[in-house]
């Protein structure tokens, strides 16, 4: 029976299990596609789309925009209806994103293109966190955006009434998030002049600015990218287009919450998962972090359905069903966490570095996954970008609660690696509705489905 709302989660380990996983929409792409379908004419339904705490706040967003979306034509799909023209005009509007980091600045680029004045806000966490490097480029390209409050935090205020950014060359230095970036490639196609990025260095979290020229070419709108000689972007160019889809686009699994199941899998021995719909071709960056699972000791083979991960480890077998690493995360910063708590079993130690965006999430990701895995009987040591565990000692029964401060991530991470040692409790378990509403659920279907778990 599941606990009241609010009550820890106690996760016990299991058996060997084999079961098909199909994981929501990934909520990179359904962010991305909800703007695009914003920008692009007529009604476009994005099926396949993920339904979670951030993704329905960037639609209420775009609704208070002047764009209508709906969630009526399924559970798992919205419908975006665009007039082709423009954002419409209209009276003041306040938008609250709750503690999304994506819809935050994806909402606060599109406000610019929306002839009214627009005011971004979110929750007391995400007053904390970067905004001040989006504003900035917003200004740089002519937009009137500044402070509704404190300088360089939210609330945001974007006057677009005297115009949107006007396009044309931008010099892109360092900044917190490539979400910033992000937010002007997928509005740049609707500014007046072909829109210019230049990289005076790689941008932060350089596969997510990867993932969103890609899905930019999948809606028609043509993306020049520039790379220096060892493969880093050096510019990207957007050119004016009005997005299209077709009339539908259909958005492709998860890959962030595939990592967990998969990771599961790996680490309960003659366990496998397969990951139906998604393909090791993904452009997704989490994709890297399920080739660090592989790299670490899980089997991962393509699959008729998809993908399919298995233990390496027989029933009964001693040693640990992974072995440590090191490895660089850059490229897949989110699915670290889970590679993380994964590593509390390993045969040995593991590092894992260039992390540095971790510190301004949900949480200060770094050390909240350090105090858990002291908490569960690792041993952690961190920095700035960088982490390194030391494994759970032999046969130490596990008996912890772990706060993940609030960080859907880190409360699944944590919940996964329970499944091997049990003894876990997990608080504030609902906070895995930002991004995967039915974790829990899935991670039941596979207890159910699992044998005795082993000595």
């Amino acid at each position: 029976m599941a606990p009241a709302a609010g009550e820890p989660r106690t996760v016990a380990a299991i058996g060997a299990f084999v079961r098909d996983v199909r994981v929501p929409g990934s909520k990179s792409m359904t962010n991305r596609a909800l703007v695009l379908a914003a920008l692009a004419r007529g009604t476009t339904v994005l099926r396949h789309a993920l339904r979670s705490e951030d993704t329905d706040a960037l639609a209420a967003a775009i609704t208070a925009l002047g764009v209508r979306v709906e969630t009526g034509a399924g559970e798992d799909a919205f419908t975006v209806h665009a007039a082709g023209a423009g954002l419409p005009a209209g009276e003041e509007v306040h938008v609250d994103l709750g503690d999304g980091g994506t819809p935050t600045r994806f909402a606060t680029a599109l406000a610019a293109l929306a002839p009214r004045v627009t005011v971004i806000d979110g929750s007391a966490r995400m007053r904390e966190r970067p905004v001040a490097d989006g504003v900035a480029l917003l200004r740089a390209l002519g937009a009137d955006a500044g402070w509704a409050g404190a300088e360089g935090r939210l609330p945001v205020r974007v006057d677009g009434r005297a115009g949107p950014p006007r396009g044309g060359t931008l010099r892109v230095g360092k900044v917190a998030s490539s979400q910033f970036v992000s937010a002007l490639m997928l509005t740049g196609c609707r500014m007046p002049h072909e829109l210019t990025l230049e990289f005076d260095e790689p941008p932060t979290s350089a596969s997510y600015v990867e993932l969103t020229a890609d899905e930019l070419r999948a809606w028609h709108v043509p993306v020049d990218v520039l790379r220096a000689p060892g493969g880093a972007l050096r510019s990207v160019r957007v050119r004016s287009a009005v997005p299209d889809a077709g009339g539908e686009r259909t958005v492709e699994p998860d890959a962030s919450s595939a990592l967990y199941w998969a990771a599961a899998a790996a680490l309960v021995p003659a366990s496998s998962v397969t990951l139906a719909g998604l393909a090791r071709a993904s452009g997704q960056p989490d994709m890297r972090a399920i080739d660090v699972l592989a790299a670490m000791g899980a089997v991962v083979e393509d699959a008729p359905a998809g993908i399919r991960v298995r233990s390496r480890a027989s029933a009964g077998d001693s040693p640990a069903p992974l072995g440590g690493t090191r490895a660089d995360c850059s490229a897949c910063p989110d699915g670290a966490l889970m590679l993380i708590a994964a590593a509390a079993v390993a045969a040995g130690p593991s590092r894992f570095e260039g992390l540095g965006t971790l510190r301004v999430k949900e949480s200060d990701r770094i050390a909240a996954m350090a105090h858990g895995l002291r908490r569960v009987g690792a041993h952690a040591e961190f920095g700035e970008d960088w982490i390194e565990v030391t494994p759970i000692p032999a046969h130490r029964h596990v008996d912890a609660q772990v706060d993940p401060h609030g960080d859907h991530r880190i409360a699944m991470s944590f919940a996964v690696l329970g499944l091997r040692t049990g003894g876990i409790r997990v608080m504030n378990p609902d906070c895995v509705s930002k991004s995967y509403p039915g974790f829990w659920e899935e991670l039941g279907r596979i207890r159910e489905a699992s044998g005795p778990p082993f000595a």
